[in-house]
């Protein structure tokens, strides 16, 4: 004899995710308030782990080109410094207000005032997701791209993750997976407007791994799979 299958109603379906979806997001939600409290450190330091990870990848960049790294290196680690969790806070231009507590800082340690300027200068142009021409000098050009070559590859889903989870809490790995799907064309655009040679080696490689990244993570999501 074969085993009776049941067949469950849509509806009935829906009412349980939904209980499901309900019990389990009350208990997330002191989860993630008991582990925040109970630390010392955050749970993550995005803003923190982008600058550093910007800094390195900024010196790299520069050391094989013929590029003033003590500019490169004073402007990666300022790059950030007006938005919230560094010097200031969120608001829109944010190179311009980042240059402005650079320079009050460099100049309150003694550095000097044509260094400051370079570094300024660098600051103020980082901004902006792409590129229509390259930036001079080419120090600018080097934070820009190490800002958004950071955007791409492993770390940059990671991160985007990370601190989504901050910026869209509630969504779902599918919701991130959609959203992940949405951003590979302005990345393919970031990616073309890098232009240093080992710039462009990093970028077109880590654009291929967020590409594929992508695909593997809607392979999985997908009922299909």
């Amino acid at each position: 004899m074969k085993p009776f299958r049941h067949k469950m109603r849509p509806d009935i379906e829906v009412q349980i995710k939904k209980m499901v979806i309900a019990t389990t997001s009350v208990a997330a939600i002191e989860e993630w308030k008991d582990a925040s409290e109970n630390q010392n450190v955050p749970l993550y330091n995005y803003r923190g782990d982008h600058v550093e990870q910007v800094v390195n990848l900024a010196k790299h960049l520069a050391s094989k080109i013929d590029a003033d790294i003590e500019v490169v290196s004073l402007a990666a680690w300022f790059h950030d410094f007006a938005k919230p969790g560094l010097g200031g806070v969120a608001i829109r231009d944010h190179g311009v207000a980042s240059a402005e507590l650079a320079k009050d800082w460099l100049l309150k340690n003694g550095f000097e005032e044509l260094l400051i300027r370079k570094v300024c200068d660098v600051i103020k142009k980082h901004v902006g997701l792409t590129l229509e021409a390259p930036l001079s000098p080419i120090e600018a050009q080097i934070l820009w791209e190490a800002d958004k070559i950071h955007k791409l590859g492993l770390v940059g889903l990671l991160q985007y993750i990370l601190n989504g989870i901050r910026i869209y809490p509630g969504n779902s790995l599918l919701e991130f997976h959609t959203k992940l799907v949405e951003f590979l064309p302005l990345a393919e655009k970031i990616a073309r407007s890098v232009v240093t040679e080992r710039g462009k080696e990093l970028a077109i490689e880590r654009l291929e791994t967020l590409q594929n990244l992508t695909r593997i993570l809607g392979s999985e999501l997908s009922s299909d799979s």
